[in-house]
């Protein structure tokens, strides 16, 4: 699926006879599918309700959470395999009608804290530039980019909190004083001024 205007077939929520914790974007069969964050995979293959489906664990440098890509006639039709490292707008997969699915589309789950399927969200507030993180920095060449991305990582890391739960362990800054989530972000754009 690509950067594009997409179209929801089942939205995330309540629907006649449960809930979906996930969206449905309906999609010709065959369609690319691609890493909406750079991660690991996790899980690949055979999935029951899924069909088949791919499973990617994002770490805190890559935006956080975990997401799962889901009715793909073959998962490992790309070459994955699980413990494989993915980029973000990398091809993963091609959408299919597999598993009880009512006609080809992709199914996008995201759960923010890690793998936990009680904890799914809705995937598009998680989504919102997702696919296209590095949009600010079009334009850098790649050293530049790695450096921005190196002098932001460690407070990006310390505002997210361990995998990405989303509270603050800001340390001490040099004066021996406990960081607010202010001067972490007052930091984050010192760098990216600066560079």
């Amino acid at each position: 699926m690509t950067r594009a205007a997409l179209t929801i077939g089942s939205p995330f929520g309540p629907r006649e006879g449960g809930f979906h914790a996930g969206q449905d974007f309906p999609a010709p069969d065959g369609t690319p599918i691609y890493a909406c964050a750079g991660g690991t995979v996790l899980f690949l293959g055979a999935a029951g309700g899924y069909g088949e489906w791919i499973v990617i664990d994002h770490p805190n440098a890559d935006g956080g959470g975990v997401s799962e890509y889901g009715h793909m006639w073959d998962a490992g039709a790309t070459g994955l395999s699980v413990g494989d490292r993915v980029e973000a707008g990398q091809l993963i997969a091609y959408v299919g009608n597999n598993g009880g699915s009512t006609g080809p589309h992709l199914h996008l789950s995201v759960m923010p804290h890690g793998y936990d399927p009680g904890a799914k969200i809705d995937p598009l507030g998680w989504l919102r530039g997702a696919a296209y993180p590095a949009d600010f920095l079009w334009g850098l060449g790649e050293v530049e980019q790695r450096e921005l991305l190196d002098r932001t990582r460690e407070v990006w890391t310390q505002l997210c909190g361990p995998a990405g739960r989303g509270w603050a362990q800001l340390g001490q800054n040099a004066q021996g004083e406990n960081r607010t989530v202010v001067d972490a972000l007052a930091e984050v754009r010192h760098a990216v001024q600066a560079g």
